[in-house]
């Protein structure tokens, strides 16, 4: 009687051990990405020395990411070059890439951030926007902002007040301001802010139909004896990405 030749289940064999260790590659670097977004985010109440510390570690976990990437890519090309990844397989992988990539651009941004807390030593102290950004959501005239308020100085105390958002911008050929609770997603009046060092305001907003946004108006008002209010204002083209 003849018997089929075995090699075939070998292969099969290492194809499934090949898929598992790649997949128990991409959850460490997922896992390894979350913690290092994860405690970089929550850090809160620190002074430069404690920023600077933060700055670098992210900057080594961004490469060791890199790393990771690179050994990643190189696992994808073995595995086209044997023929052993099918094109779902490869879908997931591509995926993950992509999504590792943004998480490293995201963390350069951190450190950019943390970089411009440290600062140099002539930049004027008090209360200050640091940044105001804007991206779309996926819903049409949907956006995603994100405010950075600092306090530079040797100060002691916490700050706290409001922040009071308007939009500016042209509706029906004329020009038409919005207040915060005309667009915020939750009709916030204002964004509330106490902090020592540095806080990040965020949320959502929708646009009526048929608005153009041309600025953004934020008027910063502390609370406390002798604090002033300031107002800053950006370009809607200079903070939408």
């Amino acid at each position: 009687m003849l018997h089929k030749p075995s090699h075939v289940i070998v292969r099969s064999h290492q194809h499934r051990k090949r898929q598992i260790a790649l997949a128990l590659l991409l959850v460490t670097v997922l896992l390894a990405v979350w913690l290092a977004y994860e405690y970089g985010r929550k850090q809160a109440g620190f002074d430069s020395m404690a920023a600077a510390r933060q700055q670098e570690a992210l900057q080594q976990t961004i490469q060791a990411l890199e790393e990771q990437n690179t050994e990643l890519s190189g696992q994808i090309a073995i595995l086209q070059q044997a023929g052993e990844v099918d094109r779902h397989a490869y879908k997931e992988v591509e995926q993950t890439l992509k999504t590792l990539q943004d998480e490293i651009l995201e963390m350069r941004e951190e450190v950019k951030f943390y970089r411009g807390i440290v600062g140099p030593a002539d930049i004027n102290s008090g209360l200050q926007v640091k940044s105001f950004m804007a991206r779309q959501n996926d819903q049409e005239n949907s956006y995603h902002f994100r405010l950075i308020m600092v306090q530079y100085g040797r100060q002691t105390r916490a700050v706290r007040g409001v922040v009071r958002m308007t939009m500016i911008g042209i509706q029906e050929g004329a020009q038409k301001s919005l207040a915060l609770n005309d667009v915020d997603d939750r009709k916030r009046a204002q964004l509330k802010f106490r902090f020592k060092y540095f806080q990040e305001l965020n949320g959502d907003i929708i646009m009526p139909e048929g608005f153009v946004p041309i600025q953004v108006v934020l008027k910063i008002i502390p609370q406390g004896k002798g604090a002033k209010s300031s107002e800053k204002t950006f370009n809607w083209s200079d903070v939408i990405s």
